[in-house]
């Protein structure tokens, strides 16, 4: 071991928790479980908050279940699907919406698509009093228990009652469903136009007869759920403009992160000042640049505090972002460059390739550190270039932050150099964002 971080140092130069051993109930979709990820012992249940760490996140649909957990959990938990298909009014609202669907194959602009898949307020509000009904059935009770909260995905309703919960994230889900089909199908500016916009023109014929084509191919292989019209419709089109993103590299634990997961037992972090070391990621500025140079010299940092033993694991976060449509994930080419460059094995790496802006950077690091149980009673490190941290460490940056995701990603942030700050990752950080359908 020396002798390796002998060589890469001249390289260099030269350029969580303990078993617990009850085991609980088990799903199809996600599920309570018992599992080993780290040599220092977490609490499986976090009281502050509900999210249990043993609580595998399955995401077989990662685009539709990242961005719509709730209504994945309504399709694939058979007892719920079954009341909500009895309820006369959502069963109502299904066959309204079916109707709609067929009928939109014959539009003739994007606004008569919109006007017919659309949830309006008034529908929004009538299934929500629905759901409150519903929420004291058993059926739901058990929804709650077993997955809402356990799951950490609705934490920011932590503090309200199972019932407010159910119809918070419903409402979330049903807006997120009306954003998709406003940005790409209206063609309307979503926050950051220049890389998560529309990739065609709306208005044209050839547009609307790939519309047209996609809303063919939508079938049930049961009767369909209230929600399930539109759902389908909108991942159609974030199909059309090649709208994957969220869904890339999914499940990352049996691919990109498989042997950084696996290596986390072995790992003894009380040899270690920090958990992780957080790299910011840099787009490229064209589509033929894999790493930009900027984001080349963050990597270098990073590789040399992780040379200097300040943690044992490198995170490097950002997904397929600037320009917009590149081919190039920021992620998985950081990997590439530590790996090639200063041979740190990919057991010391960790790959999070969603994030498309510092906040969700954060957010994700954050994400990947509750559920693959690295200690977060610890401080971590971030860095980057000497700009980027200063704007990071910054009051503005956290007013961003809950400007945009509604809270701040990390419970503190302070910085130790020009290029680093440290930080604590916020369990707030699990809960998904259905009104960023690119990164939820």
């Amino acid at each position: 071991m020396m002798l390796r971080r002998l060589i890469l140092s001249l390289a260099l130069a030269g350029s969580a928790f303990a078993q617990n051993a009850a085991l609980t109930f088990t799903h199809s979709y996600g599920s309570l479980e018992s599992r080993t990820t780290g040599a220092l012992a977490q609490q499986p249940a976090r009281a502050a908050s509900g999210f249990d760490s043993r609580y595998k996140l399955s995401l077989p649909h990662p685009v539709q279940d990242k961005n719509f957990f709730l209504l994945s959990l309504f399709e694939r938990r058979p007892q719920v699907r079954r009341l909500l298909g009895n309820n006369s009014v959502l069963s109502q609202l299904a066959n309204e919406k079916v109707k709609a669907l067929k009928k939109a194959v014959d539009c003739s602009d994007v606004n008569c698509f919109d006007e017919l898949m659309r949830l309006n307020p008034a529908t929004i509000e009538a299934v929500a009093d629905e759901l409150q009904k519903l929420a004291n059935r058993n059926e739901f009770k058990l929804l709650a228990r077993r997955d809402l909260r356990p799951s950490g995905v609705f934490i920011k309703y932590d503090d309200r009652s199972d019932a407010q919960m159910l119809v918070a994230a419903w409402k979330d889900a049903a807006n997120g469903m009306n954003r998709i089909l406003s940005v790409y199908g209206l063609g309307k500016d979503p926050r950051y136009r220049d890389i998560d916009r529309v990739s065609y023109d709306v208005n044209t014929e050839a547009y609307r007869k790939l519309v047209k084509a996609k809303i063919k191919e939508i079938k049930f292989a049961k009767a369909p759920l209230f929600f399930e019209p539109t759902l389908n419709f909108a991942l159609k089109l974030m199909e059309i403009n090649r709208r994957d993103e969220a869904g890339r590299y999914e499940p990352l634990e049996k691919g990109e992160n498989k042997a950084a997961v696996q290596n986390l037992k072995n790992i003894k972090w009380s040899d270690y000042p920090y958990s992780f070391i957080l790299v910011l990621g840099s787009g490229g500025r064209d589509l033929s640049t894999r790493i930009s140079p900027i984001g080349a010299q963050r990597t270098d940092v990073a590789a040399q505090l992780f040379l200097q033993h300040k943690a044992p694991l490198i995170i490097v976060s950002g997904g397929f972002v600037h320009p917009m449509q590149t081919p190039y994930c920021e992620a998985i080419e950081m990997k590439k460059y530590l790996m090639e460059k200063y041979k740190i094995p990919e057991s010391a790496i960790l790959v999070e390739p969603h994030a498309r802006h510092t906040t969700t950077n954060f957010r994700n690091a954050a994400r990947l550190a509750f559920r693959y149980g690295i200690p977060t009673d610890r401080s971590a490190l971030v860095t980057s270039s000497e700009d980027h941290i200063t704007s990071s460490v910054h009051d503005d940056f956290r007013k961003r932050n809950l400007n945009e995701l509604g809270y701040v990603p990390f419970d503190f942030i302070k910085r130790i150099s020009p290029t680093e700050a440290e930080f604590k990752p916020s369990v707030t950080s699990l809960f998904f964002d259905a009104n960023d359908p690119l990164d939820p």
